[in-house]
């Protein structure tokens, strides 16, 4: 019933220069296309940066040096009751990498399961957020051996402490995998949806809080990771919507 329809469409858009996409079952989407009839691919640049997500990211950066500079120490220092540090030693147990990625995997292969059955789900959902939990655990660990930065503790409380490519953990605190991981997944729920971005967001901040009170990142360690997960996640997400020819949100 719809495919002659859809093919009229298509033969009107060919012959008007432009290029049509299906997106779901009826709605279809017109694009300009080349007057040589080729498809043009965007470059990454167009895709997925823009001066404002650029602007953004280095306003984290910037953040997290003043950081570094003024308030590691003494943020790496406070007296807190000892709730907290049990309140955030859960967090930072129940969200680490080791336990998300590996339920991440498992969403996927369900969604697998359930779309070879004909059942529906949010598929789409599930892939997009574990190549996305890939690429910021990846991402993270490697600027942690590039940097290596040492990790606040009771023998070295020095935020100027740098060992780069000592590929030991202790030298692994810049950026946290953990605040990285949780900026990925926290920022791409709260695009997909927007009603419930502010509860997604303080999970997010709780998780990197979590971080610091149990001593195992300077503060600035997390605002680095806030802002490598959030550029994944809005990269990823504009790359997605060019594909589909949707506006990115």
């Amino acid at each position: 019933m719809y495919l002659p329809r859809y093919r009229a469409a298509a033969n009107i858009a060919m012959r008007h220069g432009r290029r049509m996409y299906q997106i779901g079952r009826h709605e279809m989407h017109f694009d300009k296309m080349p007057a040589n009839g080729k498809t043009r691919r965007s470059c990454w640049l167009r895709t997925g940066l823009d001066l404002k997500m650029v602007a953004t990211v280095l306003g984290f950066l910037i953040l997290a040096a003043l950081t570094a500079v003024i308030a590691d120490m003494t943020i790496a220092t406070m007296v807190l009751p000892g709730w907290t540090r049990s309140a955030a030693g859960w967090i930072s147990t129940l969200t680490d990498p080791l336990v998300i990625l590996p339920l991440m995997i498992g969403a996927f292969i369900a969604g697998r399961i359930f779309r070879m059955l004909g059942f529906g789900g949010p598929f789409e959902l599930t892939t997009s957020l574990l190549t996305r939990s890939i690429s910021a655990v990846a991402a993270a660990t490697l600027l942690k051996g590039i940097i290596g930065r040492a990790r606040p503790n009771e023998t070295s409380l020095d935020p100027f402490n740098f060992q780069p490519f000592a590929a030991q953990d202790i030298f692994a605190s810049a950026p946290s995998a953990q605040a990285t991981l949780a900026a990925a997944i926290g920022c791409s729920l709260a695009m997909s949806f927007p009603k419930a971005r502010i509860p997604i967001l303080a999970a997010v901040i709780a998780v990197c809080l979590s971080r610091v009170l149990v001593g195992e990142h300077w503060t600035s360690d997390v605002i680095f990771g806030l802002a490598l997960g959030w550029g994944i996640a809005v990269v990823r997400n504009r790359r997605h919507a060019s594909v589909l020819g949707k506006p990115a949100g």
